[in-house]
């Protein structure tokens, strides 16, 4: 295929996309976070943008991303009900040729596909990817990892201080001590050299 170039594909209709649906890509130019961000931005907002039900969905490379950003989603905002959705489609790219002669290309693949809602109201408890909220305590709102962020960053920075503090202290003893074991030895050193030089003039 190193003769042809694959056609890109038209972007999807931003306006065919509900507010509350998210779609996920599996490249880099929106990391993880921003996904977890603008989801639980959707669940905890008031107003017109409130959302009490979002819904991911993702294809092929990024379904595993999508799981991963689901159950940390889960675990800062509580009750959550979840419904997972599991299914396969059929995607077609088209390759122009580079060569003149040949014939344009299509090629037909199947892809996995995922589709997880995530809503503080009840979903179909029937439905075999249904799964119930996470316990209590397994949840941490964003405002408690905020502030047990904080504590840590507090207690590492005192923590630095305080080893610090004592360093320097250490090091002052040991500047000083240096000092008075060198002027010693100077003095021992010219001494034993003036009585050398006596002796010798003597005889």
């Amino acid at each position: 295929m190193d003769k042809y170039k694959r056609v890109p594909k038209e972007k999807v209709d931003q306006d065919s996309i509900k507010d509350n649906e998210i779609r996920v890509v599996a490249t880099s130019q929106r990391s993880a976070r921003n996904y977890i961000s603008y989801s639980m931005n959707l669940l905890t907002a008031e107003g017109e943008k409130a959302q009490d039900t979002i819904i991911l969905r993702a294809m092929g490379r990024a379904v595993n991303k999508t799981i991963n950003i689901c159950e940390i989603i889960k675990r800062r905002v509580p009750g959550l009900h979840q419904l997972t959705k599991l299914e396969s489609t059929t995607l077609v790219d088209n390759f122009e040729p580079l060569v003149q002669g040949l014939d344009p290309k299509e090629i037909t693949r199947t892809v996995s596909a995922i589709s997880i809602t995530l809503s503080k109201n009840e979903l179909d408890t029937s439905d075999p990817g249904y799964q119930p909220p996470l316990p209590e305590s397994q949840v941490q709102t964003e405002q408690a990892a905020r502030a047990k962020r904080q504590a840590a960053q507090k207690e590492a920075q005192e923590a630095e201080e305080a080893a610090g503090g004592e360093g320097g202290e250490e090091g002052g003893r040991g500047r000083g001590r240096g000092r008075g074991k060198g002027a010693g030895r100077g003095r021992g050193g010219s001494k034993g050299k003036g009585k050398g030089k006596g002796k010798g003039k003597g005889k």
